[in-house]
């Protein structure tokens, strides 16, 4: 990636731990042991330009995905799945996956810019690489690699039929969320799951887009997921401050939801919410690096008829039909709490269907990303008051996926 330009460097950036080390090194494995006939992976990063007064309203997702099975249809391009019995030599797994990528704000959201298959290479020496090729000779498909000038920095190239993007992302290394950590380690007989976050970077790179064609940089956000259980619902809040703190609220939940294909809502408020939360967590990171404040006490609740939700036209929704607004609540018993609703201006989504039982059922999973602005904050986190006076505007991305990948 040499025509990719360096994230500035910090002033005095430390020496990556050996912890730290071995949690980026996982980026590089999909742990194939622990793998089953449930088990999907993927990479992604999410992007928050900065702009005037802090980071957003603009967003961009770009991501690497693959799942188990004996085929797949993802975002409906069909594509085959990750075969149990591959052979991996030498650290190299090769596997089949799709390149996916979007870029919004407040006006506009573009999907779709990347949606592309391709054969990749897993490499344990510090890469995935996912290209093909067209009839007329175009490259189309993704890269992330280590980066050789960053300490445990990210290079990541994308590119597809509406656009391409090159740029690289790094962090500080000096707290939890500036520097890599294993956010989830969990491997039982029944299935589990390895996830490792990067939620901190700064990046910077090119973006030739349907917006146009730019150098950005700004926040990153980066994971990579191995999910050796079928794929459940879940609400996760990552929003950022203009000076640099963070919020971030999961919920994972069983309810009717996994029934739902395609995108859709009850018909009220209380079915919406009818759900049994499980493994919640969240936290507030402080500008200063900080440690961070936990949340144990969660609710993500949707308002299905906000009528501060107008968003563009979209795939789901060609008459510009208002999303869903998100009512968020957290707290803990030192008094700490978080409130805000995130008052959504635009949705992308990405969707797996599987074929089972020959072809006679099919399971089918929706992730829903809202992109959203933090209004109405209220909140205490030690002894600072969070308002938007104190903090200024907040933006950041809510998923809501719902149907249940078998």
């Amino acid at each position: 990636m040499a025509d990719s330009p360096s994230p500035p460097q910090a002033d005095s950036t430390p020496e990556p731990t050996t912890r730290q080390e071995r949690v980026f090194d996982r980026i590089w494995t999909q742990l194939p042991a622990q793998q089953n006939p449930t088990s999907s992976s993927w990479w992604f990063f999410i992007l928050f330009p900065e702009g005037e007064d802090g980071f957003g309203p603009r967003q961009m997702m770009f991501s690497i995905a693959a799942r188990v099975g004996d085929q797949l249809r993802v975002n409906d391009v069909t594509l085959p799945g990750m075969d149990l019995d591959r052979e991996i030599e030498g650290g190299v797994d090769e596997f089949d996956v799709i390149s996916v990528g979007w870029d919004g704000d407040d006006e506009r959201i573009d999907e779709r810019i990347v949606n592309q298959p391709a054969r990749a290479t897993l490499s344990a020496d510090g890469s995935i690489e996912a290209w093909t090729e067209t009839e007329d000779g175009e490259r189309r498909g993704s890269a992330i690699r280590a980066s050789e000038d960053r300490p445990l920095g990210l290079e990541a190239e994308f590119a597809g039929e509406k656009g391409s993007v090159s740029f690289e992302a790094s962090g500080d290394l000096d707290s939890a969320t500036t520097a890599p950590v294993q956010s989830m380690d969990m491997d039982t007989p029944l299935g589990g799951a390895d996830v490792v976050a990067f939620r901190q970077m700064h990046f910077e790179g090119e973006f030739d887009l349907p917006a146009g064609t730019e150098t950005l940089e700004g926040s990153c956000y980066f994971q990579r997921v191995c999910f050796n259980v079928p794929l459940y619902p879940w609400k996760w809040v990552w929003a950022v401050f203009p000076n640099g703190a963070a919020f971030s609220a999961i919920i994972p939940f069983l309810g009717p939801h996994v029934l739902r294909e395609g995108y859709d809502f009850y018909e009220s408020d209380a079915l919406e919410r009818a759900t049994i939360p499980f493994r919640t967590s969240g936290f507030f990171s402080p500008a200063d690096g900080g440690d961070v404040v936990r949340f144990d006490d969660i609710s993500i609740e949707p308002v299905l008829e906000a009528d501060t939700a107008t968003v563009a036209p979209d795939a789901d929704h060609a008459d510009g039909d208002a999303h869903p607004d998100f009512v968020v609540e957290v707290s803990n018993d030192d008094g700490n709490f978080v409130e805000f609703t995130a008052s959504t201006y635009g949705h992308a989504r990405n969707y797996i269907d599987r074929p089972l039982l020959g072809g006679r059922m099919e399971s089918h999973w929706s992730y829903n990303e809202y992109l959203f602005e933090m209004t109405d904050l209220d909140g205490r986190v030690r002894d600072q008051h969070l308002s938007s006076d104190t903090m200024g505007d907040a933006y950041g991305t809510l998923e809501y996926s719902t149907g249940l990948g078998l």
